[in-house]
């Protein structure tokens, strides 16, 4: 018999009469005060009947417990008899009602609780955007829900439901009990781990109880628990099958995961491929095992189902499609096929609400239209083209403005594309401007996917082309729907010698590779994107080093006399003891120059001792957990020490840098910044390339680094794919060298390891290359190093709110521009450290503006009127003719801002920021237009990465050099600690990578 529609005895004494449930899903359709309505009794009753059991979604057991709107109540006597109704509606089709009891805790938003604050076990706010820090629970507090939980029991079974399913799941208050990150309690009801079950156990006790006053022999009571948290520290495996085991002992019909998909892996060991179900199997004790366990996630049609329970599932859950079948289980049982979609008409037959409605867009199609949309393209298709001959420009929107693509054509044909870029973004979209052209020549169809990291310009390349083709007499839209040839995967292997691979096409890999082209080696860099450059080329270009010379014919601002005294009057127990020597140096430095002040003397004043400390005392930070982390003493020390060394090599190899101005990078805490001539950091990829190539380096794109070659020990190779699926196998003689980046880009990672910024959500944005996702982190861990740093995150202030992107608004150094919240005033120093900076950003609201004038424009990199007038366009900066009309476009008191501007103003006059005491102040605002640019923090750098020593080798766990394997750059840590000063990323990686590459050649 097959197993899925046999029966299962329970523990209670109730039977289910097949495998089969409905999972609890959440449809928003209750009353105001979350009594049952009919539209709810309609949902439930049409999918009832063929399924062992109907869990009905979660109901809250106390008023201001909504995590939603529309949520159903439990919570006091009166919506027993529409519980009842729903009860009833389910059980005389067939099926056991089983109702989901649940409270949000500090998921509760306020929003739909009547404006009350959520509660918690601690007061830890949950990691999601706009989350409020919740009340923690007091001991009577905690009793009372006990209670609550109780009383919702005897409702349910005065409601007549068969059963209860206790919601220990998705982040809700009884699972915020079990988690270290949301309980740090120091009582009875947390602490340890045991302490943390205590909650739980309680509220099982509690039905137990209640179920046996009112003589409910058969009453199931389930229970369902999320098996991870990605939170650090959160819920591990392990500790799940701790508390179900606790579960098991005093008495548990059944317990259910709660996962996107039945056969998932660990979210928090990303390496481990085993299914959790395997493990749970494996792991669980002698009583659990007797507990049935419930499977749900991607169970569509009756095979995944079986597969589920050959996996040791005993129950599957099914979701999303009874959502679009309702009679699955007989769908399943005759071994139809279940619908997977519903189409745009189904909804009255469906009985679904429409608030679910809403939410299931990505599950309704409209049938007609998508046939007839097929049957237009199989028309397009037919079409034959002709063009009038000749050639024919024409423009598609680029990064900044129109860019022109001129196109040649026969009678039949598109010979010829010539994009001119000079306009474009330079380095980022070169990818697009050589393959989109040759693709769609080659497929003479204008079908092509867009390029990884250069989509608006590949996008802009071949509207550009379909905008020609109708000039031509053509016709565009059957070019974009015309058959694209089918790219045959490769199935060769190729081998390689080299003396050393550089894995990264960033600063980092191209300076590690030049250098060690420079010793006589020979040198391969892989990169997987399609065009080299990485976050360098993203950057504004600053790089940090210390150049009194040069310096000393800047005048100092207003502010920087005031930081050196701070300097100076830092306690030394604040210094790390390895530090004190360079402190006591800089001291006296300072002493001098002060002196010098007084004697009516005038230059910026700098050395290689203050960016030392100042990186130091940047870099700094405590963690969530009260642990504090410093640099690493050594590192900083050979990073400073050798950064005006890495700035004459850059000169050396052609970089022009702009010797008629020193500048400060958002969060550098000092001007020292050598900035290129040229925008942004395409001067340094575009030089160090074209080096590279000139001492015959190779350079691969679009080829991934798999893995690294052991023998012995010692690296000795890589594995690698090419985008076309061919495999490539490099062997070193020397070594290879990670400079792959962070993991900016890998929100899962960085929500795995945080430690420092419990905001991170899961959208949020990135200012960083989609290439860095930890992948080089990945490749050194699998040759056992050692990481440090990793719960350090670096937000970027002023990320765009809608991309994330830096490189978008008025960019101007942080001495010009003016920080306002959205009441309109000013609220920091404009030239603090990054995080302080962020972390201001989001205690005011998390969306800032900057505001600048007509002359402060005109300091940005992105001066150009185009750039200006499409960014005001797309919203990205707002212009008024005074700063009232501003203060009115953005929505924030106009009074408030003109107050504010006003006395900033004076505070330029005077030279003194007696408010915020801003480091440096340079413009006023005062000239129009005025321009507000909308500021967000973004992810913008992560600090943490394998260990190095001062010779760039990767460093295992047992604190021993890995033989072969070298890192620079933001793949590795220890150097910026907890944060990164601004300007310190760019000497990072020319200082390290260079060291990478001369240690690699040397073989040190």
């Amino acid at each position: 018999m097959n197993k899925l529609f046999s029966e299962l005895p329970l523990r209670s004494g109730a039977i289910f009469k097949n495998r089969i449930i409905m999972a609890p899903m959440t449809i928003e359709s209750a009353f105001y005060d979350g009594s049952v309505t009919n539209e709810m009794i309609d949902y439930y009753a049409l999918r009832a009947g063929d399924a062992a059991a109907i869990v009905v979604e979660s109901a809250f057991v106390e008023n201001f417990g909504r995590a939603f709107p529309g949520a159903l109540g439990i919570n006091d006597d009166q919506k027993i008899e529409g519980l009842t109704k729903l009860a009833t509606a389910i059980k005389s089709k067939g099926s056991k009602a089983i109702l989901q009891i649940y409270h949000a805790g500090r998921m509760a938003n306020p929003e739909y609780n009547g404006g009350h604050i959520p509660i918690s076990a601690s007061p830890i706010a949950a990691l999601r955007d706009n989350a409020v820090i919740p009340l923690e629970m007091t001991k009577e507090a905690i009793e009372k829900m006990i209670e609550n939980f109780s009383l919702a029991v005897k409702r349910a079974i005065n409601a007549g439901f068969d059963g209860i399913e206790i919601h220990g799941a998705n982040t809700y208050l009884i699972q915020q009990f079990f988690s270290p990150h949301s309980n740090r309690r120091h009582d009875c009801w947390g602490g340890n781990l045991e302490k943390r079950t205590t909650f739980a156990l309680a509220i099982l006790s509690q039905a137990h109880q209640v179920v046996q006053q009112l003589g409910k022999k058969e009453f199931i009571i389930g229970y369902r628990f999320s098996p991870e948290e990605i939170e650090e520290p959160g819920i591990r495996f392990s500790d799940s099958l701790y508390l179900l085991d606790k579960l098991a002992h005093k008495g548990i019909d059944y317990v259910h995961f709660s996962m996107n998909d039945w056969a998932r892996t660990s979210i928090v060991d990303i390496e481990d491929n085993e299914p959790l179900i395997s493990k749970y199997c494996q792991l669980r004790s002698a009583e659990l095992a007797k507990v049935p366990v419930i499977g749900v996630g991607k169970i569509l049609q009756v095979t995944d189902a079986e597969q589920a329970l050959t996996s040791g599932y005993d129950i599957v859950s099914i979701g999303k499609g009874y959502l679009v079948e309702p009679f699955w289980a007989s769908k399943a049982k005759n071994r139809e096929q279940c619908a997977t979609f519903a189409e745009i008409n189904q909804r009255d037959n469906l009985k679904i609400p429409e608030p679910l409605w809403k939410t299931m867009g990505y599950m309704i199609v409209d049938k007609q239209l998508e046939e007839e949309r097929l049957k237009q393209i199989i028309e397009l298709q037919k079409i034959k083209i002709h063009f009038t001959p000749g050639s024919y420009t024409a423009y598609g929107r680029g990064h900044n403005g129109d860019l022109p693509v001129k196109v040649t054509f026969s009678e039949d044909k598109i010979l010829d594309i010539i994009v001119d870029n000079s306009k474009e973004s330079e380095g980022i979209a070169n990818p697009a401007f050589e393959r989109i052209p040759k693709q769609i020549i080659e497929g003479q169809t204008l079908n092509i996917d867009v390029i990884s990291g250069a989509t608006v310009s590949s996008q802009a390349v071949i509207n550009g082309v379909a905008k020609a083709v109708d000039l031509a007499g053509g016709n565009s839209e059957a070019l974009r729907h015309r058959m694209k040839f089918p790219v045959k995967k490769s199935t060769e292997t190729v081998e390689k010698n080299v003396d050393i691979v550089v894995i990264g096409g960033g600063g980092a890999g191209l300076s590690a590779a030049l250098s060690a082209l420079d010793k006589g080696k020979t040198v391969i860099v892989v990169e997987k994107f399609p065009a080299i450059g990485g976050n360098t080329i993203r950057t504004g270009g600053w790089v940090n080093a210390a150049e009194p010379e040069w310096q000393n014919k800047f005048p100092n601002l207003a502010g920087e006399k005031e930081t050196l005294i701070k300097i100076v009057e830092i306690p030394e127990k604040e210094i790390a003891s390895e530090y004190l020597s360079d402190f006591r140096i800089l001291k006296q430095q300072i002493a001098e120059y002060l002196e010098q002040i007084e004697l009516g003397k005038n230059y910026l004043f700098d050395s290689i001792e203050l960016h030392r400390i100042q990186t130091y005392l940047g870099g700094k930070r405590t963690d969530l957990n009260g642990n504090t982390i410093y640099s690493q003493y050594d590192l900083v020390e050979t990073l400073t020490r050798r950064a005006m060394e890495s700035i004459n090599w850059l000169a050396e190899k052609g970089i022009d840098f702009d010797r008629n101005v020193v500048e400060i990078p958002v969060g550098a805490l000092w001007r020292r910044a050598h900035k290129p001539k040229r925008p942004k950091g395409v001067e340094f990829i575009e030089v160090l390339q074209k080096r590279i190539m000139e001492k015959n380096g190779s350079i691969m794109t679009d080829t991934s680094a798999e893995s690294l070659i052991l023998n012995k020990g010692k690296v000795v190779g890589i594995n690698a794919t090419q985008s076309d699926g061919t495999k490539v196998v490099i062997h070193v003689n020397n070594g290879v060298i990670l400079a792959s980046g962070g993991f900016g880009a890998n929100t899962k990672m960085i929500q795995q390891y945080n430690t420092y910024w419990p905001e991170i959500a899961d959208d949020i944005k990135t200012t960083n290359s989609p290439a860095l996702v930890g992948d080089g982190i990945r490749i050194g861990e699998q040759v056992g190093a050692e990481l440090v740093g990793m719960g350090f995150v670096q937000l970027m202030p002023v990320g765009d709110p809608k991309s994330g992107a830096l490189l978008t608004g008025l960019i101007v150094p942080p001495e010009n521009f003016v920080f306002v919240n959205q009441k309109g005033q000013r609220f920091i120093n404009e030239c603090e450290s990054r995080d302080v900076l962020s972390q201001a950003f989001i205690d005011n609201g998390g969306l800032i503006y900057m505001i600048a004038d007509e002359k402060i424009r005109k300091t940005a990199a992105n001066t150009s009127d185009e750039i200006i007038e499409r960014e005001i366009k797309e919203g990205i900066i707002y212009q008024a003719n005074t700063l009232e009309e501003l203060a009115d476009k953005i929505g924030i008191p106009a009074s408030a801002l003109s107050e504010t501007i006003r006395r900033y103003n004076s505070y330029v006059e005077q030279g003194k920021d007696i408010e915020f005491n801003k480091s440096a102040l340079s413009l006023k605002v005062e000239h129009a237009p005025f321009y507000a640019t909308p500021r967000k923090p973004s992810v913008h750098h992560t600090m943490g990465g394998l260990k190095i020593d001062t010779y760039a080798r990767v460093i295992n766990k047992q604190g021993k050099a890995i033989k072969g394997l070298y890192a620079a750059g933001e793949v590795a840590g220890g150097i910026h600690a907890g944060n990164r000063l601004g300007g310190n990323a760019l000497i990072d990686i020319f200082t390290f990578g260079r060291i990478a590459g001369e240690s690699a050649a040397n073989n040190i």
